[in-house]
């Protein structure tokens, strides 16, 4: 089986470098242009035959119509981006100097959990129930949905990766896709390609 894992396009939060996890933040007018030219020059692969679905946030859906049209589709809640709590909306220049903030920041980063929010293994364990929904179903998918997901996904698959966390993070209109066999990870690929 094969998971199609896509980040949405840019959004005026990803240019103000805001934590916009659960705020339904829509793609920039550079972004949908983005996505465009992305789509034009790069290789998507076709999703012919594949279930689809978003985390049902406005710029996976933009994303998801910009790429490939009006698509039937689903959402699937468990995929959404990360719960920042009370630095919903907020930048690192904005928050550097709080306790809370600082307090967050240190010790385990996986572990902690935003005040008002979601730590990485809150998000990991639902992103987890969503991923064995699916295998469950064995039936190749796209999933639309948010970088710090599929990053949190790459690494609990591949923990002994020497990328960083920005390394593994896809871009903007970018992903993975996961290849699974017997319901275990086997590899990963990524996309889009580059157009031959």
């Amino acid at each position: 089986m094969k998971l199609y894992m896509l980040r949405h396009g840019q959004t005026m939060a990803n240019i103000s470098y805001q934590y916009c996890g659960v705020t339904d933040s829509p793609l920039s007018p550079e972004g949908k242009q983005l996505l465009t030219e992305k789509r034009e020059s790069c290789a998507y692969p076709s999703i012919e035959g594949l279930d689809v679905y978003t985390s049902g946030l406005t710029r996976t859906e933009q994303t998801l119509e910009i790429l490939y049209g009006d698509v039937p589709h689903s959402v699937e809640r468990g995929f959404a981006e990360m719960n920042f709590g009370i630095f919903e909306g907020r930048s690192y220049d904005e928050l550097k100097d709080t306790e809370e903030y600082q307090a967050w920041l240190a010790g385990d980063h996986i572990k902690n959990r935003c005040p008002g929010g979601e730590s990485g293994a809150d998000v990991l364990a639902r992103v987890l129930k969503s991923v064995d929904g699916l295998l469950e179903k064995g039936r190749d998918a796209m999933v639309v949905c948010h970088g710090g997901v599929i990053a949190l996904l790459f690494y609990h698959y591949f923990p002994d990766t020497e990328m960083n966390w920005y390394e593994v993070q896809p871009k903007n209109g970018e992903g993975y896709v996961f290849e699974y066999e017997n319901g275990q990870i086997s590899g990963y690929t990524r996309i889009p390609a580059v157009k031959q």
